[in-house]
């Protein structure tokens, strides 16, 4: 028998898609409320995707110090008393931004622990920072989901036209990871397509998509962290053979299709 593969954040955006992958079958949810008390046994992989801060409402420096540096220490200090395959933990490419926020640092402050760890006990452990990921089950407060709410409900939204990002779908940071995890891969691996789409393109595209134009109120900032460029060198994934991305495009047309059936909605996407 396989020994376990834990995952915390299991109910998440990522977590949701990773825990249906059929070769994980012995996975095992650390739930959110019991990570800092929770006893390992001998597990293969580990992933820790578990996060808070990173939207706009999530405003407790407590709970995003708790969530993305201190469990993951007391979920290390479990690790460490077994031998394992791969520990995976999902941090951001904020953590690279000109202006940070208490979120990304407390991502960056978390990476220099791992990397202390990785070092000190050779432990096959990956910091993942992907770009802007999106697809079905995607947070509705982000991007993408506002828009669509905006073509098809009408809804005003604030918008900013300039920011460009990498959009990454959902499915393709999973299988990296998995991919990642299988490899046993260490250190830093940025993940992302290596392509900016600026807001206004996307808008452009997802209103192409639909046939339906958003009710748009042009702003001059939503984000004082954020950046006018946010993209990754995928050059790294690149070498372990993270070639093959979903096309913008293409991973809109599955997320429109997503939303069109889990809110009842009737209508058109571009073929």
């Amino acid at each position: 028998m396989a020994n376990i593969n834990y995952v915390t954040g299991a109910g998440g955006f990522l977590g949701s898609y990773l825990t249906k992958i059929k070769q994980f079958e012995n996975i095992v949810a650390i739930p959110h409320k019991k990570i800092s008390t929770f006893k390992l046994k001998s597990f293969d992989k580990l992933f820790f995707l578990s996060s808070y801060g990173n939207m706009f409402f999530q405003t407790n420096d407590h709970k995003t110090i708790q969530a993305n540096l201190l469990d993951l220490i007391y979920i290390l200090e479990e690790a460490v008393k077994h031998k394992f395959e791969s520990f995976v933990y999902m941090s951001s490419s904020s953590v690279k931004l000109p202006v940070q926020s208490m979120y990304s640092r407390a991502k960056k402050a978390a990476e220099e622990i791992l990397l202390g760890y990785m070092d000190k006990y050779n432990l096959p452990i990956c910091i993942v920072r992907p770009t802007t990921i999106y697809g079905p089950g995607e947070q509705p407060q982000h991007l993408i989901p506002t828009i669509l709410q905006s073509c098809f409900k009408g809804t005003e939204m604030p918008f900013v036209k300039e920011p460009a990002h990498d959009f990454v779908f959902v499915e393709d940071v999973v299988n990296g990871i998995i991919k990642l995890s299988e490899q046993s891969t260490k250190g830093i691996i940025e993940l992302g397509t290596g392509i900016e789409t600026s807001n206004q393109e996307v808008l452009e595209l997802v209103q192409k998509c639909t046939g339906y134009k958003a009710n748009v109120r042009l702003v001059e900032s939503m984000r004082p962290y954020d950046n006018k460029h946010w993209k990754v060198n995928n050059l790294e994934v690149k070498k372990i053979g993270l070639n093959n991305y979903t096309t913008l495009k293409d991973g809109l047309k599955i997320t429109i299709k997503d939303y069109l059936t889990n809110n009842a909605i009737t209508g058109i996407i571009e073929q």
